[in-house]
């Protein structure tokens, strides 16, 4: 890591001046990494003319973050940051004593302070120093410092035969001069791999493979593909972009889906994302309504020459425009660009590309967007709503809508050809929707690896020009691969409606029925259902006309919880 050169380390790494001059003396550090039976051994040698303590931003030290494995954030669900802090820090909340000459860092952060028996039993560092802290009488050759993480106490299970990937970052503050201080010289600055801060889930993060099998004495290391491989389509005619995803390239394309409040499908995704993929519900006028129709989408990549393309298939029963950022519906991807940075903290600068509508169907860009499209020449948009579907009306069942995005990825920074091929990438669903009763009305957000540009982490991707799409479908016989809802018709109905499921292996399922304010109105089990498509009739009793929300509850045979939840809307009328 050094202060000035450090975006290389893609991509969310960077540096920052903080205090005085541009430094004179920058940071020049070698990290090591090493596992011992559960325990993570990092060691970093600074180069460092002048080594010490002061305020903050304006001392030397380590802010780093291991994310907590056994502790998800309550509210999104990603993997929450634990913050290990380690410097010269003489702020009063931390030790001014550790200005003094001779003197060396201290602890603080999460498992802080005096390394009593259960503080070492989370994390524990030594440092010397090649010269003396805290005094500029004669220039330092630097310092050397060991840390030593409990990997266990975070969550992670390094002795498996897969062993695990450990979330990492951490940040080297530098400053120069300052013993005694020298106007004209003093420099406070940092750098950092991947993200900057330690309490927080920021940019990006180093993912740290460790196996059981991959010692000092296994040989050469493992290579680690890519987190995805998206396919090339070159040899498939590229798609119109009109917002339907009917062409045969959408067929063969990578995909995954997207579903609020669904902890079995999130637990699904492979690698770091199952951790870094999330959902937040915001209060609506000072509430949290249930949500009665989750957000849910099939996301499709891939590429052609220098375009990419995005496909969104969204099942949604209630399509809504509504101005408020926290109800829109739409989707957000953010892709990093690949040669720009920003002005002050040097990493690479991620561009947002939302979609959503006004209340015609006419679609809305946000953010980078409007720019791309306009001043750049760089990307094509087409949405479409379903069929029977209308925007901003309380009485239908919609059936949802579809977006499809092609980006002249030149665009973002990259030179013809994709370059090396590396693709940061990130996605966003917006689902709001709106009642007869504001008191009802609620807004979700889900999100695969990132929700936002400062958040952490975008997939690490890779368009692989040998993977041709072959824009071939499965093969008609194939068992599902997931617990879904195809539907219920007729709707509106009288009376009776058939709801369709597909079902990807033996299950316990129950069908529920809420009225509008989400008031249960019946329960029915529908017992051992076995792989493939099924169906159930509902005939309802005692129902008044109205609009009707329901619920599909999946317990796989022989679980001991519900894993998966499907919901539906109709309309009986009598």
């Amino acid at each position: 890591m050094q202060y000035g050169a450090n975006d290389h380390l893609i991509s969310g790494s960077g540096w920052r001046k903080e205090a005085g001059s541009e430094p004179s003396d920058p940071t020049d550090a070698t990290f090591r990494f090493l596992v011992n039976g559960t325990d993570l051994y990092v060691a970093a040698t600074v180069q460092d003319s002048s080594v010490g303590g002061g305020l903050f931003n304006r001392f030397d030290g380590f802010l780093m973050n291991i994310r907590r494995h056994e502790q998800r954030d309550a509210v999104t669900q990603v993997a929450a940051p634990f913050e290990y802090f380690y410097g010269w820090v003489t702020e009063p909340w931390a030790d001014t004593t550790l200005g003094q000459v001779g003197k060396l860092p201290g602890f603080f952060g999460f498992a802080g302070g005096p390394r009593n028996p259960d503080n070492l039993k989370i994390w524990d560092a030594a440092t010397t120093v090649q010269g003396t802290s805290n005094t500029d009488a004669t220039p330092d050759q630097g310092y050397t410092t060991e840390f030593k993480f409990s990997l266990t106490e975070r969550g992670y299970n390094v002795t498996r035969p897969q062993g695990d990937i450990v979330e990492f970052n951490v940040s080297i503050y530098d400053a120069d001069w300052q013993w005694p201080f020298q106007g004209g010289r003093f420099s406070g600055n940092r750098a950092w791999l991947q993200g900057p801060w330690g309490n927080a889930n920021a940019y990006d993060l180093l993912r740290i493979y460790v196996r059981p099998d991959v010692t000092t004495s296994s040989g050469a290391v493992p290579k680690v593909g890519p987190e995805l491989v998206i396919p090339n389509g070159g040899t498939i005619a590229a798609p119109t972009i009109d917002g339907k995803l009917d062409e045969r390239a959408w067929q063969g394309a990578f995909s995954f889906d997207i579903r609020f409040g669904d902890d079995a499908l999130r637990a699904s995704y492979p690698g770091i994302a199952t951790w870094r993929s999330g959902q937040f519900q915001p209060e609506i006028g000072g509430k949290r309504a249930t949500v009665l129709d989750p957000g849910d989408a099939t996301i499709r990549m891939w590429f052609k020459g220098d375009w990419l393309y995005l496909g969104v298939d969204v099942r949604d029963q209630a399509v809504w425009s509504i101005n408020n950022f926290d109800q829109w519906d739409g989707i957000r991807f953010i892709i990093n660009d690949r040669r720009a940075t920003d002005p002050d903290e040097h990493n690479l600068l991620r561009r947002e590309l939302t979609v959503r509508f006004d209340p015609t169907g006419k679609p809305i860009f946000e953010n980078f967007l409007p720019f791309l499209i306009d001043s750049l020449q760089g990307a094509k948009v087409g949405f479409a709503l379903k069929p029977n579907t209308t925007v901003n009306n309380f009485t239908d069942t919609d059936q949802g809508y579809q977006i499809e995005m092609a980006i002249d990825l030149t665009k973002l920074g990259y030179p013809s050809g994709r370059g090396d091929g590396v693709l940061f990438i990130s996605a966003t669903l917006f689902d709001g929707d709106s009642f007869a009763n504001a008191a009802d009305n609620y807004g979700q957000r889900t999100w695969w690896m990132r929700e936002g540009s400062f958040n952490a982490a975008p997939v690490w991707a890779f368009m692989d020009p040998n993977k041709l799409l072959t824009g071939v479908a499965a093969e008609a016989n194939t068992l599902p691969k997931e617990f879904a809802l195809i539907g219920n018709y007729p709707n509106p109905f009288n009376p009776s409606t058939t709801i369709q499921f597909t079902m990807p292996e033996p299950g316990t399922v129950t069908l529920k029925i809420f009225d509008i304010l989400g008031r249960s109105v019946k329960t029915i089990p529908l017992g051992l259902q076995q792989p493939g498509t099924r169906e159930t009739v509902f005939t309802p009793e005692n129902l008044t006309t109205g609009v009707y929300l329901y619920r599909l509850e999946m317990k796989p045979a022989g679980a001991q919880h519900v894993r998966s939840t499907l919901y539906g809307k109709f309309m009986l009328v009598k």
